[in-house]
């Protein structure tokens, strides 16, 4: 039995179709970080998509790739830059953008129930569905607004706003 390597690749896929290579790594671990690493700049970039794909070594054909994780762009609904990222196979979300931090993800304690946060403001609350979690993250951003600060300000609390 010939027992076959694998590599794990963060790409990234620019609107108008260019592939961004991050590199080839022994551990989805560091394949994950290097990914979040570059997410973190995406408003730099205009981007579509991200993912992270496995390659087993020495086969040939579709069997040779298995994609572990994939992510598709959205703006932010606090920040409004392109930082929000939305993993297509688990539901969560997250922005990636420094200072922000919003997130979006299904309850691991309750079934039918929809998490979201927004950390600098200590932010948290349960909805129903995705449509009201996004208008719960505007809503508390509009609040910031609001109050005159900025959305990405670090100097302001949940108790400001």
């Amino acid at each position: 039995m010939v027992i076959t390597g694998r590599v794990y690749v963060p790409s990234a896929v620019e609107e108008d179709g260019t592939v961004v290579g991050m590199g080839c790594f022994s551990t989805q671990e560091t394949a994950l970080n290097v990914l979040r690493s570059f997410l973190k700049k995406s408003h730099q970039v205009s981007m579509q998509r991200a993912s992270v794909a496995a390659w087993d070594v020495d086969v040939v054909g579709d069997d040779a790739v298995t994609v572990l994780s994939e992510h598709e762009c959205r703006t932010c609904p606090v920040c409004h830059r392109t930082t929000f990222w939305l993993d297509v196979e688990r539901f969560k979300a997250k922005c990636y953008g420094s200072a922000c931090g919003a997130w979006i993800e299904e309850s691991a304690v309750e079934s039918g129930v929809i998490d979201c946060g927004w950390p600098p403001t200590r932010f948290a609350e349960q909805v129903e569905t995705i449509d009201d979690a996004m208008r719960s993250l505007r809503r508390i951003a509009a609040r910031a607004e609001a109050a005159g600060l900025s959305a990405i300000d670090e100097r302001f609390s949940i108790e400001d706003v």
